[in-house]
């Protein structure tokens, strides 16, 4: 039985209640807090009857009311159901929606003015909304107000607006709620060939989240190629349109890293699909021309690493200055941070096992000296606890701008160059040194964490920060 079914059964079952005149468990001669299944009430300073709906939480933002109490305008108990009836119908709608829609609830933080928009009014003002601010213009073109653009909680629907409609649901209603993203639909409908399937299928083969922020990516990238390419399917596609591509990509100014980094979400799963047989061919095998216009990084120097430690650490937030300086005393990447779940000893030192780029870069790190007093007695879960943790890395980039270091080679992955520096340095050998900051080219090692932790703790205190 459908939802609709269960709604016209309950109205069906609602009109059998009333029938029954030894039947008091809808109505109440005095105000009282209603229980489930109760809707009619009385006040004492009223003969009529009055409806009253208590709306959950979730359909809150929706009615923009805790609960609606409207007069029925009739003393006779079986009229005033009988006009209250349409209402409940609706009531029990909506909270069948709910349960159907909210098995697996989820809240997100969205603005309600988008950053990067205008909202136009209809007398011609408009609001501005940046990340901080919202602008209020009149239609003089006068900056009439300045606020703070504050983001609200609101209720992701599990459901699409489709599903909304079948159950009933006004459109009103529809268009202030949010629902979850459904990128499988959204890609059948984007293209007939069903392209992005390919990217879908090769996302699921490498465990990638589908609503990651690499999935966001690599989708970005399809449609753009898409867009490009005028909507032609990849079977018509050829080593043409590659080379076409790859010069589009450059003459907006992109390096070749990230040229090639583009082109590999476009290539990797279309060669997956050839592995699997729903694919023949890949129109951008070996498009990318090389160039040496990579911007060459410089490691911090000590003059940097002083201003950074008197002026910019003290600014930081709890997560950012962890990061800077798990990042300054090991030499890690900052993904290679994000991962770290828990800890581990050996002979009462303790370590971390990160590594998860190639199989070479596994490897365990032991927790410098420097860094222990930020850490808690015993890592058991993730280390950073913001709610914007991909914006560690921009927010330190921005803290190295504001005490001064300005020079465009020099950014939060010069802390990775600064730790092979130092342990060349002090003459760490060679092999110490693929221990403590992973192996970059080659083969791994044959055994994994071949020097005992006592002798990489050693070398890794000396990098500091």
């Amino acid at each position: 039985m459908d939802l609709m079914s269960d709604c016209n059964e309950i109205a069906c079952l609602t009109i059998c209640l009333i029938t029954r005149s030894s039947d008091h468990c809808l109505t109440t001669e005095a105000p009282m807090v209603g229980r489930h299944g109760k809707y009619l009430f009385k006040r004492s300073t009223s003969a009529n009857w009055y409806l009253r709906l208590v709306y959950p939480a979730e359909l809150v933002p929706i009615h923009k009311a805790k609960r609606l109490e409207v007069s029925l305008g009739t003393a006779d108990r079986d009229e005033a159901m009988v006009r209250a009836l349409p209402r409940i119908q609706d009531h029990k709608r909506e909270l069948l929606m709910v349960r159907s829609m909210m098995r697996h609830q989820t809240m997100a933080t969205a603005f309600v003015h988008e950053p990067g928009r205008e909202y136009l009014r209809p007398d011609g003002s408009k609001i501005v909304a940046t990340i901080a601010q919202l602008i209020h213009i009149d239609a003089n073109g006068i900056v009439s107000k300045v606020e703070e653009n504050i983001p609200r909680e609101k209720t992701i629907w599990q459901t699409t607006p489709d599903g909304a409609r079948a159950l009933g649901i006004k459109e009103e209603h529809i268009a202030k709620m949010m629902f979850a993203d459904q990128p499988t639909i959204k890609l059948a409908q984007k293209t007939k060939s069903s392209d992005l399937d390919v990217l879908i299928e090769y996302l699921r083969f490498k465990g990638h989240d589908l609503n990651g922020s690499y999935a966001a990516e690599a989708r970005s990238t399809w449609e753009d190629f898409r867009a490009f390419s005028g909507g032609k399917i990849l079977k018509e596609c050829t080593r043409a349109d590659g080379f076409a591509y790859v010069r589009h990509l450059r003459g907006k100014g992109l390096k070749t890293a990230t040229i090639i980094k583009r082109i590999n979400f476009l290539a990797a799963p279309i060669n997956h699909a050839n592995e699997t047989g729903d694919l023949s061919g890949n129109p951008f095998f070996r498009v990318v021309d090389r160039k040496d216009d990579a911007l060459e990084r410089l490691c911090l120097s000590d003059a940097d690493m002083k201003l950074c430690r008197d002026n910019m650490l003290p600014t930081l937030g709890r997560d950012e200055r962890l990061m800077w300086l798990f990042l300054a005393t090991t030499g890690m990447r900052h993904s290679e941070a994000y991962s770290i779940r828990e800890e581990f000893q050996e002979g009462g030192i303790r370590y971390v096992r990160v590594g998860q780029k190639t199989e070479a870069s596994k490897r365990r790190v032991p927790l410098p000296e420097c860094l222990l007093p930020y850490l808690p007695k015993e890592i058991v879960g993730p280390i950073f606890t913001g709610s914007s943790l991909k914006n560690i890395p921009k927010n330190l980039l921005r803290a190295l701008r504001r005490v001064g270091i300005n020079d465009n080679r020099k950014v939060v992955y010069s802390l990775r160059h600064r730790a092979h520096t130092r342990l060349r340095e002090v003459e760490c050998p060679d092999d110490v040194q693929r221990e403590i900051v992973g192996h970059e080219t080659g083969e791994a090692h044959a055994q994994y964490g071949r020097y005992p932790i006592r002798v990489v703790k050693r070398w890794i205190d000396t990098i500091g920060y």
